[in-house]
């Protein structure tokens, strides 16, 4: 018999449920600040994008640390608010669905994150299979011949700034060389300059001038460098070439022709309006008639052996981009040891060597790359207009992807909205354990290069599997529905439950 006062059992409580830290965690009110501010951030992301660009919306905002912690905070409290309702009822399926296709996107978007790449690939036609990828985020490289040891230093996506005059450390050699960043500059400014080697084809420092134009023009040349052999003025060029080597036979019509002899010495030929019209000897620092106007030709500097190199200077700000130049992002690297010091500009996207000795110091600053397991190989690249205009409609890309040995393992186009599968077999692409190639830009000067984005995201199968558990749980929500709670009398009420269906009377 029960004693009296005492009102029916309850359920058991959970200790864990009581805890302050999980109620903390599974309360609505966190819930809603959490979504609250991802979705304003995302807003903000979404205008720093448009604004900016893309690598700043994710520094600062996808990939910031903060982001991920917040993301953190999400799992967790869809996590402790499927707990708070253990034991689980059948009303409960669509609540538990939800949350669970919640938390599985979230983790397949880590996933991505981390063991996925992203990066692009400019390719070439009639080139070999290439396997260097460009990946976004910057880092700097540093390589010490002497100690045959390479430093690599990831920096993001941003490039590098320093505040407040503080320099960024990089690296202590074994050599005793103390390797920093000091100053940063977005306006650089670069300068084909050779450097002295043992050997290799020979550079010359060439100067022309009139002074009836107020104008001089300075620049290296270097023989055997299709990209450096030349000035040219357009209406003047100037060729430099090795001893034995046949002349070309191309150029403007006023043109000079130098030739480096073996000893070191150079050799002139001049043209003016198509023919020769002298020829001899040209002595380093003495200017030369040449007889196009009041134009003269001087060999500043000669280097018998020599190879590429190039010089970054800042530009101030407010002065104006010289003819033909394009600005670079760049850093000063300072390398010191006891009482030398030795400071370089190294544009972003190049190698410069700085002179620390018999062995130099090699320094790269840009963007990280990755090699491929598999090259990549421009068959073809269209281009499809507009009909009845040169505007472009469509580009496409024929790409042929290609094993170490050199076996042709696949072949694939990719154009707009049309990306293009590696490997291609179904489970690989319903599992995202495959390589996206999609077209990401191309140049309309030249047609035979194309530039193509390539993803990888292991984490695509969660993210559908995800989004097909959400999209459940939504619709189960109104499937299983909490039962109505019972209807009590109201307090006071005479009216007492009899267990017999009321009787309707009427009244005479």
């Amino acid at each position: 018999m029960m004693p009296s006062g005492s009102g029916p059992s309850r359920p058991p409580r959970y200790a864990w449920k009581r805890d302050p830290v999980f109620r903390f965690l599974s309360s609505l009110r966190l819930a809603v600040i959490l979504l609250s501010t991802l979705i304003v951030m995302s807003i903000v992301g979404t205008l720093a994008e448009s604004k900016f660009d893309a690598d700043t919306a994710r520094t600062w905002i996808y990939e910031a640390p903060w982001f991920h912690l917040w993301l953190l905070f999400l799992g967790a409290n869809l996590t402790c608010s499927a707990l708070m309702r253990w034991p689980w009822k059948k009303y409960h399926t669509g609540f538990l669905l939800t949350h669970l296709g919640i938390i599985t996107v979230m983790i397949g978007a880590v996933i991505g994150q981390i063991w996925g790449i992203e990066g692009t690939m400019t390719l070439f036609k009639n080139s070999p299979p290439d396997n260097k990828l460009v990946l976004q985020t910057r880092q700097i490289t540093v390589r010490d011949p002497d100690a045959q040891r390479a430093v690599m230093i990831e920096l993001g996506r941003q490039p590098v700034r320093i505040r407040d005059g503080r320099p960024l450390d990089l690296w202590t050699t074994p050599g005793g060389w103390n390797l920093e960043v000091v100053a940063d500059s977005p306006r650089l400014t670069a300068y084909f300059q050779p450097a002295a080697a043992p050997s290799g084809p020979p550079a010359v420092l060439v100067r022309l001038q009139t002074r009836a134009m107020n104008q001089t023009i300075e620049q290296w040349l270097l023989a055997d460098d299709r990209d450096h052999n030349r000035l040219d003025l357009g209406l003047i060029t100037v060729d430099l070439a090795t001893a034995g080597a046949p002349a070309p036979v191309t150029g403007a019509a006023n043109r000079a022709v130098l030739t480096v002899q073996p000893g070191g010495t150079l050799q002139l030929f001049l043209h003016a309006a198509g023919r020769q019209v002298s020829s001899g000897p040209l002595a380093a620092g003495r200017p030369v008639i040449t007889g196009w106007n009041d134009w003269t030709i001087e060999a500043l500097e000669v280097l018998p052996a020599a190879q590429p190199g190039f010089r970054f200077d800042p530009l101030p700000k407010g002065e104006p981009i010289p003819p033909g130049q394009t600005l670079l992002d760049g850093i000063l690297v300072r390398a010191s040891k006891a009482d030398r010091t030795v400071e370089q500009w190294v544009g972003a996207g190049w190698r410069v060597s700085l002179p620390t000795g018999s062995f130099p110091l090699e320094i790269a600053y840009g963007w990280e790359v990755a090699d491929l397991p598999f090259g990549l190989e421009l068959k073809n690249f269209t281009v499809e207009r507009n009909e009845g205009t040169d505007e472009p409609a469509s580009f496409r890309s024929d790409l042929a992807m290609v094993l170490p040995d050199g076996t042709v393992d696949g072949t694939g186009s990719c154009s707009m909205n049309q990306p293009a599968n590696y490997p291609q077999a179904l489970w690989r692409s319903l599992t995202g354990l495959t390589y996206k190639m999609s077209q990401a830009s191309w140049n309309p000067n030249d047609l035979t290069q194309s530039s193509v984005q390539i993803l990888r995201d292991p984490g695509w199968l969660f993210k559908w599997i995800g989004s097909l558990i959400l999209c459940a749980g939504l619709v189960t929500m109104f499937i299983f529905r909490r039962p109505a709670a019972p209807q009590h009398a109201p307090a006071g009420s005479s009216t007492a439950p009899t267990g017999r269906t009321p009787q309707l009377s009427s009244i005479p």
